[in-house]
């Protein structure tokens, strides 16, 4: 019996032993020279190398934030290898650590290694303000500002891709000002499944030049068709309305109707969720009705409107219910 529970204390003092000393190895041995590296079109991968000869339950936290980011909060990984593939806007620079951590034990972790990458903009593109807007049955248009980096000749193609590198599509109409491409205008935009898309200007000819990308999430910046065929039931003065059939299946939507007497030229904008409404209105005035629409955030986040529908004329009736002449 004393044998047998002084070999469970020489087991006890040997698992704390060997805690220690990982926790020693750990910290004496934190990863070294963050690098990063260009694939293709906007990906990245940042690595570092392991200096610690532990490999049981160990692994590597990853957090990284741009330099201009408002709130400073960290995207945050973690990993058995000393690497990390990254779709990144690194225009914006970037501030990166990684250091080790041991199971589930938050105690034991290695001092954080950390570097700044802060890119000069003649690095990259010519270009600024990149800007795209998703609209109608899957069109894109985009925009941007070609910088005063840029030389007299510098050219411009824009490429977008989701997840993958290897599917990138490319711009087929561009928006021209003096010979040079400045806008990606009417583009049938190829829609996957990824919430987001990496969109890249590259300057053609300069290969030593890194892309400017823009990591963007199409239904934020959706722009719908303006709703159709507007009408009202006079007897209920419930107006209705209908949308344009286009390529997302989404069920949440903002209304936004504006409605003039056009009598005493006041109006007044109401929100509705449905594709109708009851309005109220002096029955002897005339009104128009316009409707726009937006994508509810619950949906896609967007908040670009869409253009107001043609107008629902309402003409006023006199008091016998007959409708006023125009004069």
């Amino acid at each position: 019996m004393v044998t047998k529970s002084l070999l469970l204390l020489a087991a006890l003092w040997t698992t704390i032993v060997n805690a220690e000393t990982m926790e020693e190895t750990i910290k004496r041995n934190p990863p070294r020279n963050i690098s990063i590296s260009h694939g293709s079109l906007g990906e990245y991968t940042l690595s570092w190398e392991g200096n610690c000869t532990c490999t049981e339950g160990i692994e590597y936290q990853l957090e990284y934030t741009y330099l201009d980011s408002k709130d400073n909060e960290m995207e945050m990984y973690y990993l058995q290898e000393n690497q990390k593939v990254l779709d990144l806007e690194l225009h914006r620079g970037l501030q990166a650590r990684v250091r080790l951590t041991y199971g589930d034990n938050p105690g034991i972790t290695s001092n954080w290694t950390e570097r700044t990458f802060d890119l000069s903009g003649e690095l990259f593109a010519s270009v600024d303000n990149l800007i795209c807007i998703f609209y109608g049955k899957l069109y894109m248009n985009c925009s941007w500002d070609v910088t005063e980096h840029a030389s007299e000749g510098a050219q411009f193609n824009l490429s977008y891709r989701e997840r993958n590198p290897s599917e990138v599509y490319n711009c087929t109409d561009y928006l021209v000002d003096g010979g040079r491409n400045i806008g990606c205008v009417n583009h049938k935009y190829r829609l996957g499944e990824a919430t987001e898309t990496i969109i890249c200007i590259s300057e053609v000819n300069k290969k030593d030049k890194l892309p400017y990308c823009r990591i963007v999430k199409p239904g934020s910046f959706y722009k719908l068709d303006s709703p159709m065929n507007v009408t009202i039931n006079k007897s209920t003065d419930e107006v209705e309305w209908t949308l344009p059939k286009f390529g997302l299946n989404i069920i949440c939507y903002n209304f936004q109707l504006n409605i003039t007497n056009l009598n005493d030229r006041n109006s007044k904008l109401e929100n509705v969720t449905t594709t109708n409404h009851f309005i109220s209105r002096d029955h002897t005035k005339k009104y128009s009705v316009h409707v726009r629409v937006v994508v509810n955030d619950n949906c896609l986040e967007s908040s670009i409107w869409s253009d107001w529908s043609k107008p629902l004329i309402i003409e006023g009736e006199s008091e016998d219910g007959r409708v006023h002449e125009e004069l």
